[in-house]
């Protein structure tokens, strides 16, 4: 199995390796920030000829930066027709309005009934050959249950390029979430208008499937604004600084407010019955991607694309605002 070398003279300011990586090579490879990551955990990148495995270590001019790879393990994406709302498209890339329920890409358990399947399905087999052998196009990801706005590449060129707006930060991203707030507490959402969170997220230190707000994890920041408050919940406009596994809803826990139907994170024995049953009916977290906004890498436009609330989340939301303290 033939391996491949890929040398970067590194000439910029002193920056984390993993953007380094992304913003160097993505000229020439079609590259996400994980399977960055994956590669410096996993010993294959060296700086000045010493293996890095933190992502985070900062790499500065001068450094020598050396990355061996083998070849990505063969695709098994099958196509799979399903219905897309496509919000645009072009024969560069696929804006899309991501349902509850559908994972993005293949996984434990699922390896057919994806976005990443429905993709290869609508584009062709041509799609097999963009990004990563198991997610083709797969740009960023949202959880399975959180509805809203998505970009797939639709070429190594393009993935390359959006990968790289994602990690520099430059790509808009905004999504509404129903929280968990009583009548009299004292929580920050109850209290001003609108905030930041910035607590390091990293694993769970005693459950690894969960995420959580730990001392040793990476930098993340969240903005929030109220956009209405009920007796029982507050509905919030969040905005992410940066792009953690979890990050809303983690941080909304944090604060005390958890996202309403988040059972990974929230607790809501407080809610009334008929919240508790409504937020147990609706069957996942009231979170949605509302807005992307990002450089298209051909025109150079600065595209802005929006998702209005599911009608199900419409009606979560009509629930609370119904309910008296």
């Amino acid at each position: 199995m033939s391996t491949k070398s890929h040398t970067i003279q590194y000439q910029g300011e002193e920056s984390r390796l993993d953007r380094v990586l992304v913003a160097e090579l993505s000229a020439t490879l079609s590259l996400s920030r994980s399977q960055v990551e994956r590669w410096i955990e996993g010993g294959l990148v060296q700086v000045n000829g010493k293996a890095i495995t933190k992502p985070a270590y900062k790499v500065v001019a001068g450094d020598t930066i050396e990355v061996e790879v083998g070849p990505e393990k063969p695709t098994h994406v099958t196509p799979l027709e399903l219905p897309l709302e496509i919000l645009y498209e072009d024969k560069h890339l696929l804006v899309i309005n991501k349902p509850f329920g559908l994972s993005m890409h293949p996984g434990a358990g699922n390896v057919t009934h994806t976005l990443a399947n429905a993709v290869v399905h609508h584009v062709g087999k041509k799609q097999l050959a963009v990004g990563e052998s198991d997610r083709p196009g797969i740009v960023h990801r949202l959880d399975k249950d959180t509805t809203g706005v998505v970009v797939v590449a639709k070429s190594t060129a393009v993935h390359g390029a959006l990968s790289k707006q994602f990690a520099e930060r430059t790509v808009g991203r905004s999504y509404y979430a129903l929280v968990f707030s009583t009548p009299r507490a004292n929580r920050p959402i109850q209290t001003q208008d609108a905030g930041e969170i910035s607590a390091p997220i990293g694993r769970h230190p005693t459950n690894r499937k969960l995420m959580a707000v730990v001392e040793a994890g990476r930098p993340s920041v969240t903005t929030w604004k109220v956009v209405e408050r009920f007796a029982h919940g507050t509905l919030v406009e969040c905005a992410l600084k940066t792009g953690r596994t979890h990050q809303i809803r983690v941080h909304m826990n944090y604060i005390g407010c958890p996202v309403i139907g988040d059972r990974s994170y929230g607790e809501f024995s407080n809610l009334p019955k008929t919240l508790e049953r409504a937020a147990t009916a609706f069957g996942r977290q009231a979170l949605h991607a509302a807005t992307l906004s990002f450089t298209h890498p051909v025109t150079q436009e600065r595209l802005s694309f929006s998702a209005k609330l599911p009608e199900d989340f419409e009606g979560l939301v009509e629930a609370f605002r119904a309910t008296r303290s």
